[in-house]
Formats: C-alpha cells, sequence, structure tokens
C-alpha cells in the first residue's frame, strides 16, 4: 500500500498518475455507453422479434379458426360428395388453409382437393401433442406428395377428426437486414424443430441464455416464444453486423467519451491533487504519528563531554518518507498551529529522553521556539515537563529573531522565562534579522552562531568572521554555541580559542533517533572517565 501512496504522491509520477486517472475514466464511460448501446441494441432485436412473431401468432390463431369453422360448418356425411363440397367451401375464405382433410384412426381418409383418397394416409406418431390449452396435434415438416403437391413440405395439424396442411410461413418482409432469424416449432418437452431462417440460431440463443444481453463471442442473440410457446424465433446479430449499423455511433462515442474523460479525470486529479497535497497530508497526520524527533548532541568544549542536545522536528510522510522542517515548518505557522506543533515535540522529547537520564545526572536540552511564540506564560505551560525542581533537565530554548519579534515585549517575556529557569539563546546570529542591536537590547544567555561561520572554508571571509564574532560574544558575556562544526580542523581551533563553550555538527554527530541517541550518550555522555568519540 504505501509503495502506491508513493508513487500517486510523488512528483515524478504527476503525468502518469493523470494518464491513468484518463484511461480509468475512459475505459469507465466506454463501458457505460457500451451498455447502454447494447441495451438500446437488446431491446431494438427484442422488438423486431416480437414484430416478426406476429406473423406465425396469426398462423396459428389461423389453425384453430379454421378447425372451429371445420367443427360447426362440415356436418355432412364425412368424405361425402356434400361433405367434400362444404370442405371448398371453408377452404375458400382467405386464411391460407387450403388443404383440408378428415382425419380417422391416425389415417387421412379423405381431403378437399382429392376427394376420397385410393389408400388413407397413415401420418405415424404426431411430432407435438395437445398441451397448455393448445388442443392442436402437429407433425412437422412433412413431404405433401401423397397429396398431389409433389416437392412440397409442410404441416400437419388435427384436431379431432378435422384436419389441414399448415404450408410453411415464408419470413415476414420489412424485417432489418442486418438480423439473422431462425424459426422453430418447439413441443412441450422442450424438443424443437427448424422451420426457418438460419439453422442453429436457437441452439446457440439457448446456450447464451445467462449471457448479459444475450452478448457472447462477438454476437447479440435473443430468443422469444409466442403465447402459448409454440413458435419460438431467435435472432442474432453478429459483430461485424452491429459494426455496419452503428460504426458511426461508435466512432462518435469514442471521441465523447475521451473528451468527457479528459473534462471528469481533471477534476479528480484536481481533487486528488488537493487532498493528497503536502500540505493536507501533513495537516491530516498532524496529531498523529507523522511527527518525530531527532536529537543532535551538543558538545561541551570545555569539559570535552557530550552535555545534551537539541531537538529538532522530522515528520514521517503517509510513505513513511522522512520530511525536513523546511517543508512542514511554513504550513505549521500558516495555518497557526505553531504552539500546538511545540507541545507536541516537547512531549514527545520528554517522553523519549526521560529514560535515558539516570537520577542525580542532568542534561542539557535545547528546543527552538516561534518567535510569534515568545508569550513567558504560554511557553512554561507547554515546556511544564522540563522544568521543576524534579527534573533532570537544563531547557534552554532558542528564537530566531523575524520581523514577527517585537522587541520590546521580547525583553519583558525572555526575563520571565529565565526567572523561571529557562535559558534563552538567540538562534542563527549573523543571518536574518539578528543585529548587535538585538544582542544589546535583549537580556539573553547565549547566541548561537549562524552555521555559515563554521562551515566556510578556511581563509575566506566568512571564517575569519567566524573569529570576531566570538571575541564579540566574548565581550558581551553570554555563552556561545557554533553549529555548523564539519571537520576536525574547526573543531580543534574552536576548542583553542577557549571562548566558545559547546559546539555542534556532522563531524560530532548527525541528528540521531532516540535509539541511536541513547547508544551515543551511553558511549560519550557526561559520566565519570568518559571521552567523546567523534564521528564524522
Amino acid at each position: 500500500m504505501s509503495s502506491v501512496i508513493s508513487f500517486l504522491i510523488a512528483a515524478k509520477h504527476q503525468k502518469k498518475v493523470q494518464f491513468g486517472l484518463w484511461l480509468v475514466c475512459f475505459l469507465l464511460l466506454l463501458g457505460g455507453s457500451s451498455w447502454f448501446m447494447l441495451r438500446e441494441l437488446n431491446a431494438s432485436m427484442d422488438a423486431e422479434v416480437s414484430r416478426a412473431l406476429e406473423t406465425y401468432t396469426k398462423v396459428r390463431s389461423a389453425v384453430v379458426e379454421t378447425l372451429d369453422i371445420m367443427d360447426a360448418q362440415l356436418t355432412a356425411e364425412p368424405c361425402s360428395a356434400q361433405y367434400a363440397a362444404q370442405q371448398r367451401r371453408v377452404a375458400y375464405l382467405p386464411d391460407g388453409m387450403n388443404e383440408l382433410f378428415f382425419f380417422e384412426n391416425g389415417k387421412i381418409i379423405c381431403t378437399a382437393n382429392n376427394g376420397l383418397l385410393p389408400k388413407p394416409i397413415d401420418l405415424g406418431e404426431p411430432d407435438i401433442l395437445p398441451a397448455d390449452g393448445f388442443t392442436v396435434t402437429l407433425w412437422i415438416n412433412r413431404n405433401l406428395d401423397a397429396l398431389g403437391l409433389t416437392g412440397l413440405r409442410g404441416s400437419f395439424a388435427v384436431r379431432g377428426n378435422h384436419g389441414m396442411v399448415v404450408p410453411t410461413t415464408p419470413f415476414p418482409a420489412g424485417i432489418s437486414q442486418w438480423l439473422e432469424f431462425e424459426v422453430v416449432l418447439r413441443a412441450s418437452d422442450g424438443r424443437w424443430w427448424h422451420t426457418s431462417g438460419v439453422q442453429g440460431l436457437y441452439a446457440q440463443g439457448l446456450a447464451q441464455a445467462n449471457a448479459p444481453f444475450g452478448l457472447r463471442n462477438g454476437a447479440l442473440t435473443t430468443i422469444q416464444c409466442d403465447a402459448a410457446g409454440l413458435h419460438c424465433l431467435a435472432a442474432r446479430a453478429t459483430l461485424g453486423q452491429l459494426l455496419v449499423v452503428g460504426g458511426a455511433l461508435l466512432g462518435l462515442s469514442l471521441v465523447v467519451c475521451a473528451i468527457l474523460a479528459a473534462w471528469l479525470s481533471s477534476k479528480i486529479y484536481e481533487q486528488l491533487a488537493r487532498r493528497w497535497s503536502f500540505e493536507q497530508r501533513f495537516l491530516r497526520r498532524f496529531e498523529s504519528r507523522g511527527i518525530a524527533c531527532v536529537y543532535q548532541p551538543l558538545l561541551n568544549l570545555e569539559k570535552d563531554l557530550v552535555a545534551g542536545c537539541e531537538v529538532l522536528a522530522r515528520w514521517h510522510d503517509v510513505d513513511g518518507t522522512l520530511i525536513y522542517p523546511d517543508r512542514f515548518i511554513p504550513i505549521v505557522e500558516q495555518h497557526g498551529l505553531t504552539r500546538q506543533f511545540t507541545r507536541l515535540i516537547v512531549e514527545r522529547a520528554h517522553a523519549e529522553l526521560l529514560p535515558l537520564v539516570p537520577m542525580g545526572r542532568r542534561m542539557q536540552v535545547n528546543f527552538n521556539i516561534f518567535p510569534q511564540d515568545l508569550d513567558a506564560a504560554a511557553l512554561l505551560d507547554i515546556f511544564a515537563p522540563f522544568l521543576g525542581s524534579a527534573s533532570r533537565f537544563d531547557l534552554t530554548i532558542e528564537i530566531v529573531e523575524t520581523s514577527a519579534l517585537e522587541f520590546d515585549k521580547a525583553q519583558g517575556e525572555i526575563e520571565r522565562l529565565r526567572d523561571a529557569g529557562v535559558h534563552v539563546y538567540i538562534d542563527d546570529f549573523g543571518a536574518g534579522y539578528s543585529s548587535m542591536h538585538t544582542l544589546a537590547g535583549l537580556s539573553v544567555d547565549g547566541v548561537k552562531l549562524d552555521r555559515s561561520f563554521a562551515m566556510a572554508p578556511d581563509g575566506s571571509v566568512m571564517a575569519r568572521m567566524l573569529e570576531h564574532a566570538v571575541d564579540l560574544m566574548q565581550e558581551t558575556g553570554r555563552r556561545v554555541v557554533v553549529e555548523g562544526v564539519e571537520t576536525a580542523s574547526r573543531l580543534a581551533a574552536l576548542k583553542a580559542c577557549g571562548k566558545v563553550h559547546f559546539a555542534q555538527g556532522y563531524y560530532i554527530s548527525r541528528p540521531l533517533d532516540r535509539d541511536a541517541f541513547a547508544r551515543f550518550i551511553a558511549e560519550r555522555g557526561p559520566h565519570p572517565g568518559a571521552r567523546p568519540r567523534l564521528v564524522a
């Protein structure tokens, strides 16, 4: 999961994220439009099949109506001349049923057109027996040569002693050319007989009955049967046929989906960018475990021992990346969370450092505070865990002078802090707003020189200014802390001058997490016989 989050929030992957969002939106829109088009095509197919099925429903109705008329009007002696005349009168009706016959004991005895047959025609076992309210017995797709209709085929429909030849019904005209059809007659036991159209469509439709929209193997298939379940009609539209009919619509749909996907993905990306921006990620995890403390050892140059540490803030991003203060401190200030942030750091640091200081020993702990938070009452409440007679810590707060620092008010607050046992230092002296005027006007305990002095190359202007700055601090009676010590020669020079009280920097130690700092002070901390073993 963290790797996915890392990918989403990494600046170098944003083009890929945007394309991925567009692709997802495009596929979803395309899927939705395809679903809609398939539904409409299916509805259109169902309408076409229903219209075609009406023809076969009429044939079934005509069969039943003709049999009803035969039952009512064929009253003469079967197969007599008068009976034949009555048959011809019924056959003259405009229903398409012209070959009527008398049926007895499974055989055709006489017909309207041939009269009494020299030899009765045995129809054999019927294909469809009366069922489900349909009272007609059917023999499907039989040869009609015996009735003098050479080369023709039709079905026999019988009810009681009366029957007729039902000719093969031609497929209705006007049905869409993009559909293929098959018409079958179906028995109540599920058997069926092909009567017209493309053979095999009905079987394919049954096989695809559970497919969405009847779609399988690149074709749409649908089946409908009449009310009696006798005539069934299967229809199929292949992918090629669908493209011929709806190719232009599909092309337009692709263009529209691409445009809508671009718009929709941009809106989603804006929301994601807002939610997963660094600022929002930081604010959501502000009070969670995201905030961490690291500790940079302070070396007491007079005793040549590690006297304590400066507490520095870090933040763990949602993907576990460790973030430095220059990215999140402006957010803390912008949202007015400075005091809340300082309290979180103080509580975390106290909980982690307290077990490291044995009873009877003390550790100097330096914290940075925001200039706008220079309020003695508020700070004494925040730093209460590090104060009091039972505390094992010597607390120092470091103030960076900025335009937010009100000079006159600051003096009073500093005095109240010092009265409470808090040491106050000016941080980053020699950079920004820090000046001799500030140093002279504020009763601070010490000064931390900006790292640019100690990191300057030997012999440079800044390196020479370091010596003058140290001399100046010596004259004012303030303690001096030099940060940014990264070489052995620089540390040796600071020790040799005898005017610098504390030093810190990567040559002494990088900022360490709690466990690494515990090991560091266990080896190099202020206990009898300890000597600092400095590492780059």
